[in-house]
């Protein structure tokens, strides 16, 4: 390899490559998914009671866009921004985004990345703890958030973790702690 790859980080060149591309669609599809799943699981949205309506702010570190998630149920809204235009949020959560997607599918447990500093948490605790107990209740697989059921979801449940799986060794990433 001609360049050594720093933790969990996507390589310098693919980062700066993804700065000169506009911001992608994907919030909209996330907000979407997002409101889907508060239909279909509208318990996991309780669980968040005060802190449903906070903006939180999720800061893949090797990628040049952040993501803004207000989980407000049915009104959920996720938005995708140019680092630079970041908005302020009641809490950060910050790391490689390999890291915070595992933290989604429940490869890494939370303590264990926060305390091995491959996740940094700013702002209200409070609220992050919510998002995180709510996140790991909820027990999601990649094709449950995306909606799919039946032999569809094992289809796409195999393909997401077979290529995050591959896609953690490559990066270096850190082991799973689940």
């Amino acid at each position: 390899m001609f360049f050594k790859l720093d933790r969990g980080l996507f390589p310098p060149a693919l980062q700066k490559a993804l700065g000169i591309l506009p911001v992608p669609p994907l919030g909209f599809a996330l907000t979407k998914a997002v409101r889907r799943l508060a239909r279909t699981r509208p318990d996991l949205f309780e669980r968040l009671d005060i802190y449903k309506r906070s903006h939180f702010i999720i800061d893949p570190i090797d990628i040049p866009h952040v993501f803004r998630l207000i989980p407000n149920g049915e009104h959920a809204t996720v938005e995708m921004f140019k680092r630079k235009d970041a908005p302020e949020g009641a809490a950060r959560i910050s790391g490689p985004l390999i890291v915070l997607l595992g933290l989604v599918d429940g490869t890494y447990d939370g303590d264990a990345v926060f305390f091995t500093r491959d996740l940094v948490i700013e702002g209200d605790t409070d609220a992050v703890l919510a998002l995180r107990n709510t996140m790991e209740e909820a027990d999601l697989s990649p094709a449950e958030f995306l909606g799919f059921n039946g032999r569809p979801r094992e289809v796409v449940d195999g393909a997401t973790n077979k290529t995050l799986d591959h896609l953690r060794r490559l990066l270096d990433a850190p082991t799973a702690t689940s």
